[in-house]
């Protein structure tokens, strides 16, 4: 904290009742020249007075802020004397206008000595926070209540007293540059106050590229993307509670605050700027019924993301996770790549069908008699066949069950061409592998398989591979799709096979409702 001292300049009023001593050339000035040789009294031995000094003022940094002003003076008092001390502040010059605060009182026999006052005000009389116009305005009034000339005060030194502190600083660390893990990213930043007080609370607010760009952008008053409000902490960072989206450029502005009489006084803001660039989660299925046993609309959510890794999805570092099955060798290839810059490479061992897929020791979990659905790129080197994607059903002690393909595609050596299958897992089913197939291959034919998927739903789609821990948040529409609202006990987590039920006992009666949900998922 900093001190800064005011000295009497000039004098406010009635300086003409009071005598001075020791050769001063205004009252004012004897108050502030740091002499016992100068000093005021009271003229009238029998009459009280008052007088009202102004003061010197100092100029406040932008970067600090008043914790409290006191009066200090140095005085004596006669035998029975009573002198009063208060500070105001003018508030109308021409009007001659002064708020003063409540004064303090020190009486009887008191040889010369500097006295603290302890007024120690914390905000301006007025009631209003301590501004510069405050400081620029102080008056001090001293009171001689002294009934005879014995009782007589002596005024010899005034002081008053501005303590303030420094505003305190942040530094924004976190997120920066491209953030390629998560859509809830994490807020952190440095605190630091010369003073040594501690945070009392902070405050974050995202803006996208389109808002910080805009003219009369004010992180102050703009309107952000995510807005935290002020938050009583300590804490030196936070993980955002609404995700961000892909693609999209932000800046993360933090201001935090320290107490100051009992309020927060915060930092200027500070930001990092950051761009999202992360493989999400696929968009999830949604199907509905009434339950009329529940009087609810029971909800079934299917994840649709893909549940093989990403190496097994796109063959970016080597072929594991997959095997050989008939007919051919495996290998994994950059000679071509349909997602990523690398694919699987099936070439014959002879003339027929060749046959891969995942191996069972990263067999994926299913759910009994619901759709899982599995999607494939292929590609040939040089002779177009026919090509097919598979699942194999599994039961609990590992037995296949059955295995099923989808429709045929026809791929090409200058094009990549999907293929797809969806089917239902057998009543005891409780896991799955993927099946690649390339139908009546010569010997030595190679064929490519790319951007590789399996997930629950009856629509195959592709996304990387690797999410964990899914989560639904699902909402509801009562207008067409013009607005969406959070429905009760959502975000709802998935099982094992991304398969979540949800019900909604709260829809409106006799409208037609739309239902959306955004998988939410660890990589």
């Amino acid at each position: 904290m900093a001190t800064y001292t005011l000295r009497p300049n000039a004098n406010w009023n009635n300086a003409s009742a009071f005598t001075i001593s020791g050769g001063a050339g205004s009252v004012h000035a004897a108050l502030a020249d740091n002499s016992d040789s100068t000093y005021i009294t009271r003229t009238s031995t029998t009459v009280p007075a008052s007088y009202e000094m102004e003061l010197g003022t100092t100029t406040l940094a932008s970067s600090e802020t008043v914790v409290s002003v006191n009066v200090r003076a140095r005085i004596a008092i006669g035998t029975s004397g009573i002198a009063q001390f208060s500070l105001g502040v003018i508030t109308d010059r021409n009007g001659r206008t002064v708020s003063y605060s409540v004064p303090v009182t020190k009486q009887n026999t008191l040889a010369l000595t500097t006295v603290d006052l302890a007024l120690n005000l914390t905000s301006s009389p007025t009631g209003a926070s301590w501004s510069q116009t405050a400081l620029d305005n102080l008056v001090v009034k001293f009171t001689d209540n002294g009934e005879g000339a014995g009782d007589l005060t002596s005024v010899y030194e005034v002081y008053v007293d501005v303590v303030t502190t420094a505003q305190p600083t942040v530094t924004v660390l976190t997120p920066t540059g491209t953030v390629t893990d998560t859509t809830f990213p994490s807020v952190t930043w440095t605190y630091a106050d010369t003073d040594g007080d501690p945070q009392s609370a902070y405050q974050i607010k995202i803006f996208d590229s389109t808002a910080y760009g805009a003219t009369g952008f004010d992180p102050e008053t703009s309107t952000a993307t995510i807005n935290t409000g002020v938050v009583a902490s300590t804490n030196d960072g936070a993980t955002l509670e609404a995700d961000l989206a892909d693609g999209v450029t932000y800046r993360a502005y933090v201001k935090v605050a320290q107490l100051v009489n009992g309020a927060n006084y915060f930092s200027d803001w500070a930001y990092s700027q950051f761009t999202i660039d992360v493989d999400a989660p696929a968009t999830p299925l949604i199907t509905a019924f009434y339950d009329s046993n529940l009087g609810a609309i029971t909800l079934t959510l299917f994840g649709r993301t893909n549940v093989l890794s990403p190496n097994q999805a796109s063959l970016e570092t080597d072929t594991t996770g997959w095997t050989a099955v008939t007919n051919c060798a495996i290998a994994r290839s950059t000679a071509q790549a349909s997602v990523g810059s690398a694919s699987l490479s099936l070439t014959a061992s002879g003339a027929g069908d060749m046959v891969a897929s995942t191996t069972t020791a990263t067999k994926f979990a299913v759910t009994a008699n619901q759709d899982f659905a599995a999607t494939a790129d292929f590609r040939a080197n040089s002779t177009a066949r026919s090509v097919y994607v598979g699942i194999r059903y599994l039961n609990s002690a590992g037995s296949t069950i059955s295995t099923t393909y989808g429709t045929a595609a026809t791929d090409s050596s200058s094009a990549w061409t999907s293929a797809t299958v969806t089917a239902v897992a057998p009543t005891t089913a409780t896991h799955a592998q993927v099946f690649v197939k390339v139908e009546s291959a010569g010997s030595s034919e190679v064929h490519y398989v790319d951007k590789i998927a399996f997930h629950a739903g009856d629509t195959a789609v592709f996304s990387r591979g690797g999410f964990s821990n899914f989560k639904f948040d699902v909402e509801r529409s009562d207008d067409s799709g013009t607005t969406y609202e959070a429905i009760r006990n959502s975000p709802v987590t998935s099982n094992a096979t991304q398969i979540a039920e949800l019900n909604d006992y709260e829809p409106p009666l006799d409208q037609t409702v739309l239902y959306r949900a955004k998988a939410r998922a660890d990589i």
